[in-house]
């Protein structure tokens, strides 16, 4: 019988101490907001939980970069120092309940240990997988060159435009001029992002295929 893969999203912010109590349960539970209206398939939808931190289970493995991507760039939009680490896991769930802390299964195995060793990878977007996936995170590796250096202002845009927004849709969402959100557009490199987020799907076949 052919292995049926989910995908466990684990995140927690970067710099919470900075942050009130208060601001970082907003942000958090504004982003979760937009996950859960987003287009995505949640076999378990994203539950905060430690007041930093956030977990959720998607059908749909080939999701969890522009899941992740999104995260982040709405957690970057707030303020210059806040962020967020994703760990990624990728593999069967054996037991799915209503809460994130009484399911079980490699995907929560490989999450959870890699949410514990991210702090020591450069990239804060990271995949584990039951066989090797280094050369996959060899290329998160790359994306954080591009995602690190954004600001609140150009992350508020790529957020918009991975939600499907349109130019003018972004123009009259943040009240700015439609050379501004080209230039910010231009200045993110959106390009490499969305090449590599509609490809992502063939990159993750090459480790999740049946050989």
């Amino acid at each position: 019988m052919k292995k049926k893969f989910q995908a466990v999203v684990t995140a927690d912010m970067v710099n919470s101490t900075h942050f009130s109590t208060e601001q970082t349960g907003k942000w958090l539970d504004e982003l979760i907001v937009i996950l859960n209206k987003a287009s995505f398939k949640w076999l378990l939808a994203p539950e905060i939980y430690r007041g930093d931190s956030f977990q959720g289970v998607l059908k749909n493995p080939e999701d969890t970069l522009k899941v992740a991507v999104l995260s982040r760039t709405i957690m970057k939009s707030y303020s210059p120092k806040s962020d967020l680490r994703i760990a990624i896991g990728i593999g069967t769930v054996d037991l799915l309940t209503d809460r994130p802390g009484t399911s079980d299964g490699e995907a929560f195995r490989l999450s959870g240990h890699l949410a514990d060793n991210i702090r020591k990878q450069k990239a804060r977007i990271g995949i584990a997988l039951p066989e090797n996936s280094e050369p996959l995170n060899a290329i998160m590796d790359l994306l954080e060159t591009l995602i690190e250096n954004w600001t609140p202002a150009q992350s508020e845009v790529i957020a918009a435009l991975i939600q499907n927004k349109n130019i003018s849709e972004i123009v009259t969402q943040l009240s700015i001029s439609q050379p501004a959100v080209s230039q910010r557009i231009t200045s993110s490199k959106w390009w490499a992002i969305e090449h590599f987020l509609r490809t992502f799907p063939e990159h993750l076949a090459l480790y999740t295929k049946i050989k």
